[in-house]
């Protein structure tokens, strides 16, 4: 059919709908599964003078409900009625135009319609009728609709996390400080130094606490940033201007229930370092992650005198044993040339990687 012909077509389906004879345009508008009108604009109120039985199935309308009859008894009280102005607009000007509008059917029962309409002119240009054809598009609504209800409980989770994050953040801080004076107030170097183990191993957990929320709350933790926020922190506490710090970290997102282990893990090496293998003249020391294989590879580098209590059998080596095999890992204690000393940390991705 050529353009321009369509307004033939719309009288072979008037005609083939009055006379019931098999014209097969009309018989393809009729079979289609797209529900389907023809209003007549020329009539008082632009009534709808043919429906196809999709269009019935539809709505929930017989044939004889629906001829003669403005489309708008398909619109409700949840209809926006500034679509609604925008078709109308569309028609009184003679124009395509297309929607989605929340319409009703004859069971009061509401469906998301895909309506668009067309006018149909003739070989002069006057205006004869409206093709109007409609989809029922409510399951992608209904999707979209759960969509946001899941990204809404999302957001109250993430809430929740930053509220508890919040509150242990603020216990540890308290314990922390309850730790510190106890540590000032004990005369006993012993005491002194066992509180402020502890007082690190109390800020290594807070380092968790202390990285942004991720919006998904199974992101899990990025260990560079815990590896570097360990160690500039202690590096800082212990008052040592002549030890310097690098870090070479890859971007590492690890399981939040290794994240506890590998911070205590990374804070018992790094202040080991600062205690034993540099303690008391200008050192460096390295922090790397890196990914081997399989595996990611925490180490961390002093080029101190090469001592260190990893390994000996200490309850800093003991403490470091356990949590590693919690989360299934190695370590190993090496010698550093020309003096210093490497401890590796090493660790199966697939165990500990979000």
């Amino acid at each position: 059919m050529e353009p321009g012909d369509d307004w033939r077509l719309t009288e072979r389906i008037r005609a083939s709908a009055r006379s019931g004879k098999g014209d097969p345009f009309a018989a393809a508008v009729r079979a289609t599964r797209m529900a389907m009108i023809i209003t007549d604009p020329c009539q008082i109120d632009n009534p709808i003078i043919y429906a196809n039985d999709a269009f019935l199935r539809l709505t929930g309308y017989t044939r004889l409900e629906v001829m003669g009859r403005n489309c708008r008894f398909l619109q409700g009280p949840g209809t926006d009625l500034a679509t609604v102005a925008r078709l109308r607009a569309a028609i009184r000007s003679e124009q395509d135009v297309s929607a989605e509008v929340l319409n009703y059917r004859k069971d009061g029962s509401t469906f998301h319609n895909a309506l668009y309409i067309s006018p149909v002119h003739d070989e002069d240009g006057t205006l004869l009728f409206f093709f109007a054809s409609q989809l029922d598009v409510s399951e992608r609504h209904a999707l979209a609709e759960e969509r946001d209800r899941t990204r809404a409980a999302l957001d109250a989770n993430a809430l929740l996390l930053r509220e508890i994050g919040h509150r242990a953040r603020n216990d540890l801080q308290m314990i922390s400080a309850m730790l510190s004076l106890q540590s000032r107030n004990s005369a006993d170097p012993a005491v002194r130094a066992a509180l402020d183990e502890a007082i690190g191993r109390v800020d290594a957990f807070g380092a968790l606490y202390r990285q942004p929320v991720p919006e998904d709350e199974h992101a899990g933790h990025d260990l560079a940033d815990l590896v570097r926020e360990i160690a500039e922190t202690l590096v800082e506490a212990s008052g040592r201007s002549d030890l310097a710090i690098a870090f070479d970290l890859a971007p590492v997102r690890i399981r939040p229930k290794a994240a506890g282990p590998l911070a205590l893990v990374v804070n018992e090496v790094v202040s080991n370092a600062i205690r034993h293998a540099v303690p008391s003249r200008a050192g460096r020391l390295v922090l790397r992650v890196v990914r081997d294989g399989e595996d990611l590879v925490v180490t961390v580098e002093a080029d101190g005198i090469g001592v260190t209590t990893v390994g000996n059998g200490s309850f800093e080596s003991t403490l470091i044993d356990a949590l590693i095999r919690q989360i299934g890992g190695t370590n190993h204690v090496r010698s550093r040339q020309p003096a210093g000393t490497t401890v590796e940390l090493r660790f199966p991705a697939g165990h500990i990687e979000v």
